[in-house]
């Protein structure tokens, strides 16, 4: 095993800038609920089953994904087997109120 042996220089420090912002500096305004909110308040809101939350935010993250539309398919069934097959997400899918998915 080797030993790590400070060479006792000290990196030096970037230069401090002393500029101003121009405008004060503000996060940008919501302009709607996010999908996966809209989900959320809909089945905390008993509107939707978990069952039909976890399909919902299934097909938010396989649009989201950026695939090819023809690969769209593959990437949710591939989901889906992790889904499955995954005995955290079981045990946290069991304790919302839904079923494991079964691989189709």
């Amino acid at each position: 095993m080797t030993t790590i042996r400070p060479t006792g220089a000290i990196p030096p420090l970037a230069p401090s800038l002393d500029v101003a912002p121009s405008a004060a500096v503000r996060a940008p305004a919501p302009t709607g609920m996010a999908p996966t909110h809209s989900v959320l308040a809909d089945l905390q809101a008993a509107r939707i089953s978990p069952n039909e939350a976890v399909q919902r935010l299934t097909a938010l993250a396989v649009e989201s994904s950026g695939c090819p539309e023809a690969l769209r398919p593959a990437v949710e069934r591939r989901m889906r087997a992790v889904i499955t097959s995954d005995p955290l997400v079981a045990s946290l899918l069991q304790r919302m109120g839904a079923s494991v998915p079964t691989e189709e």
